[in-house]
């Protein structure tokens, strides 16, 4: 029964194809399908390359080889011989929701059908959006702007393995050939399996494209490629700050605001940032820290990588501790002090956190250790300075169970807390540190009950942790007069606080009103000046893209000029 509605269905779709053409009488020329024999004259082709199997838009199939007799321009078919064939290859498709591969020939950015006319007439009738090919490229001997694209096109293509990559103009293929040298020459901490132009596609071209595309909807460049020269041209002139800062996500951020800063007339620009494309930042983010490694940090680890098999959120803080274990107990040569390190320090802050969880009864199953433990010695580095001496791997071990590790699974019983524990974890420990550092009470739980906004309102994975003052509730009562600062969106950064206390006493200003008026006329001078504004916002979007869990406001950026 099926089959019988499947074939009436197709033959239904063959009579309207066909009643197309039919309707067309009076306009035959103009339907007329385009010949590969007459475009090849016209172009004087000469050469021929076999690009492979590729997915093509069905869009872009505009001529046929042999069939010119049997199609119109739109691939309906024009005589009823077809019947026959044209609906057993659509029943193939109803049985197997796709259609063999067909054979194309190339012309620029237009395709002929060598073999499979009646594949593309029934991917055309279903709206396919695309169609598994083979492809041949046909060049012509012409040097018109066209063919002078289409060559470098494919020059492009052949050298970096890549595709679907649209520019109007020649200058751009060979841009991005130079780009991509550039990265490949840089870029060595390749993922495995992925070669470094796949690496460079995805995690560069394709998150750039998105978040150009997106933050600009009306802009004039409509190819993906377009408009990925256009900001690729404006980061290799970009003249400000060191190397760090000439990568990927700084230059990006930049551009968006400086094209932003000329529509709007704002202190905060109108920057697009959902959670995806903080995703796209992100990667650029961790190409650029690579891109900027020395040969030799790259080499170390690579290292750590292939021996541990694992990736640490900060690899650097790492290959520091390994080089102060080696130190400390003369270890020459890189290799063997990092084996030594895993095997005495590493797996022993691993094993002791294991230990002490079940001897405490403390449930692990939802928190990653290998983060807890990188965490730990984050804290070693922290400890180190409170202590002023170096410690024995068991007095720090010890030290961060009893001031981090088990003060949060207590808080995290006593308030209830049972899902997302890892990242909550690492939250609110990363967060004690940083206030600790800036004049906060050495006491987490202090730090816990004084540091969630609207504890009893909202839920674990919904409240904001981390550095939140509020300058009507902060911690240093000196900063509650200063009330000119409120008006710019206050401040929930404790080094911010911590600057501006230092900023006062250095101008040596004790009555309250005064320091309002110094603030004042500071803050609506750094207004005045656009490039204050612009450096301002690319602070706001980098804080968001880095992670930071506070809002960066305008007096944040005050406290750092000061």
């Amino acid at each position: 029964m099926k089959e019988f509605i499947e074939k009436e269905e197709a033959e239904l779709a063959f009579k309207k194809a066909l009643r197309r053409t039919r309707f067309n009488f009076f306009d035959r020329e103009g339907k007329r399908i385009k010949e590969f024999a007459i475009v090849e004259k016209e172009e004087q082709l000469s050469n021929r390359v076999y690009l492979g199997v590729r997915e093509v838009l069905v869009s872009k199939i505009i001529g046929t080889v042999e069939k010119a007799q049997d199609f119109d321009k739109d691939f309906n078919p024009m005589r009823e011989e077809s019947k026959v064939r044209w609906v057993n290859v659509y029943l193939k498709s109803l049985e197997d929701g796709n259609l063999p591969p067909v054979i194309l020939y190339k012309i620029k950015e237009e395709y002929f059908v060598y073999d499979g006319n009646h594949r593309v007439s029934v991917a055309k009738n279903l709206n396919f959006h695309s169609i598994e090919a083979e492809v041949y490229e046909f060049f012509s001997e012409k040097n018109d702007d066209l063919n002078l694209l289409s060559r470098e096109r494919f020059s492009f293509e052949k050298e970096s393995g890549l595709t679907g990559i649209e520019c109007s103009k020649s200058e751009g293929y060979k841009e991005l050939r130079e780009e991509v040298r550039k990265f490949l020459e840089f870029y060595s901490l390749g993922e495995e399996g992925f070669e470094k132009s796949t690496v460079w596609h995805q995690r560069v071209f394709i998150p750039v494209v998105n978040i150009l595309f997106s933050n600009f909807k009306e802009s004039e460049y409509k190819n993906n490629g377009d408009i990925f020269i256009e900001y690729l041209r404006y980061k290799n002139s970009y003249k400000l700050g060191n190397k760090y800062e000439k990568g990927y996500t700084n230059t990006l951020v930049d551009y968006l605001n400086r094209n932003k800063i000329l529509l709007i007339k704002k202190l905060e620009t109108d920057i697009k940032l959902d959670s995806f494309l903080i995703d796209d930042f992100r990667k650029l983010h961790y190409i650029d820290r690579i891109m900027f490694y020395t040969d030799d940090t790259k080499g170390k680890i690579k290292a750590i990588r292939e021996y541990s098999k694992k990736q640490f959120r900060r690899e650097t803080l790492i290959i520091g501790e390994i080089a102060l274990f080696s130190l400390n107990n003369d270890i020459p040569g890189f290799i063997v002090g990092m084996q030594r390190w895993f095997e005495g320090v590493y797996n022993f802050y691993r094993d002791e956190m294991v230990l002490k969880s079940r001897q405490l009864n403390i449930d692990t199953k939802d928190l990653n250790l290998d983060s807890v433990v990188e965490d730990c010695v984050r804290y070693s580095r922290y400890y180190r300075k409170k202590a002023n001496k170096l410690l024995t791997r068991k007095e720090l071990v010890y030290s961060y169970f009893l001031d981090i590790f088990l003060p949060i699974f207590i808080l995290f019983r006593e308030n209830g807390i049972e899902s997302d524990l890892n990242k909550q974890y690492l939250k609110i420990s990363q967060s004690y540190l940083y206030y600790t550092r800036y004049g906060g009470e050495d006491n987490l739980r202090v730090f816990f009950e004084k540091n969630i906004l609207n504890k009893e309102e909202y839920k674990i994975g919904d409240f904001t942790l981390s550095k939140n003052i509020r300058l009507n509730y902060n911690l240093d009562k000196e900063m509650e007069t200063c009330w000119v600062l409120k008006d710019y969106g206050g401040t929930q950064n404790y080094e911010t606080i911590y600057r501006l206390k230092e900023y006062i006493k250095f101008l040596e200003i004790d009555d309250s009103e005064e320091k309002n008026k110094k603030f004042k006329a500071d803050i609506e001078k750094l207004l005045k000046n656009r490039e204050t504004l612009i450096q301002y916002n690319n602070n706001r979007i980098l804080n968001v893209i880095r992670g930071k869990w506070e809002q960066y406001t305008f007096i944040d950026y005050y406290g750092t000029l000061v």
